[in-house]
């Protein structure tokens, strides 16, 4: 029998991953998808013939609803209640009414379903959702033929839709999780033991924690004697705390070690646009890569290095490397980068400090 786990479906949602890793497991996603629609005559019509309120793509509304298995709601029932379809696909999946008391009804095989028939049935809310006391849409034959054709009623029905069991609704995430073990996709997939290092993008709280002490203890092994003393002071753990809480998630990678909890002993930063200080036309730019350097000799770097180039379209990235650092310097040369002769310098704690960039240019290296 398949172990069942519940995931919420949020903007990383990793079909691909989690069927290939979870061979042996049911899926459940969880969680809210808002269907918005631009603003067009159409949808005041529906609203006003077929009783249903669909939401305008700006702003996107505020829904205070969680689903098991996962629901998309696209409309409002104009007093306090929500239509959802149990997929994306409303052409293929059940349309269902939520009430304000969160209590859920099945209403149509499909969204086409429910239009048609609320256009050939002024009444049909009181037939179909809960209470008595909803009043009889305007009739207006004239308008409801006009807004049929425009919706290209009737249709030919779809192939019988796949049936799914109704998901039961919740206020929140946090309302769900004390009946259902939900974790996140990402969570789930560093579960995994195999292989003993990992890169992922910085998700989690820990992530960034984990960021930071690396960032922190990374630099005082580094540059102890490359820098002057001053500097190396001023980089303080909660400093480096601060700079990975401003660090935007998606474009920084964290190396973890599943041998040791998933602690995070190396992490690399990159932009698909460099900064102003780069020389090199039209690059992207590496801006950090650390590794603690009792990881350091294991491939590591590399594997770091060859993410953040994974992510990266551009043909040439560049980085800029402490004058000095001959480590660094012949880690990126072996990578395939090379020197520019562009130089920058800069002012931190009253020092000077200089860095060289190094620039990889893929098109040339095939």
């Amino acid at each position: 029998m398949k172990q069942t786990i519940y995931i919420d479906k949020n903007e990383n949602g990793l079909d691909g991953p989690i069927a290939i890793l979870m061979r042996d497991t049911a899926v459940v996603y969880t969680g809210l998808e808002i269907h918005t629609e631009y603003s067009t005559p159409l949808l005041a019509e529906i609203s006003r013939l077929c009783g249903l309120n669909f939401f305008q793509s700006a702003p996107e509304p505020a829904i205070p609803l969680y689903g098991v298995p996962y629901i998309t709601v696209f409309a409002t029932d104009g007093r306090g209640g929500w239509f959802a379809a149990s997929s994306s696909s409303f052409e293929e999946h059940a349309i269902y009414h939520i009430a304000p008391d969160l209590s859920i009804r099945f209403v149509s095989e499909y969204l086409g379903s429910l239009l048609e028939e609320a256009l050939q049935d002024p009444g049909w809310r009181q037939k179909k959702l809960p209470g008595s006391s909803w009043p009889r849409l305007p009739g207006d034959q004239a308008c409801r033929a006009k807004l049929a054709q425009a919706l290209h009623f009737p249709r030919p029905k779809p192939e019988k839709p796949e049936k799914i069991e109704p998901p039961q609704i919740f206020p929140s995430r946090a309302a769900a999780e004390k009946k259902f073990p939900i974790q996140d996709i990402w969570a789930v997939l560093r579960q995994k033991k195999t292989p003993r290092f990992q890169v992922h993008p910085m998700m989690f709280p820990a992530d960034r924690e984990g960021r930071a002490l690396v960032h922190h203890a990374a630099w005082h092994e580094t540059y102890t004697g490359l820098m002057p003393d001053g500097i190396l002071a001023a980089h303080t753990l909660e400093k480096c705390r601060n700079i990975a809480a401003s660090s935007p998630q998606h474009n920084t990678l964290v190396l973890l070690d599943q041998e040791d909890e998933g602690r995070v002993v190396g992490f690399a930063c990159y932009m698909h646009n460099a900064q102003a200080s780069v020389s090199v036309p039209d690059a992207a730019e590496i801006t950090a890569l650390y590794v603690l350097r009792a990881y350091q000799g294991l491939g590591l770097g590399r594997m770091l290095l060859e993410h953040c180039l994974s992510h990266i379209s551009k043909e040439r990235t560049a980085l800029f490397v402490l004058k000095g650092n001959e480590n660094a310097i012949r880690f990126y040369e072996h990578m395939g980068f090379r020197p520019t002769g562009h130089t920058v310098t800069s002012q931190l704690e009253g020092e000077t400090i200089t860095s060289l960039e190094l620039c990889l240019d893929r098109e040339c290296s095939e």
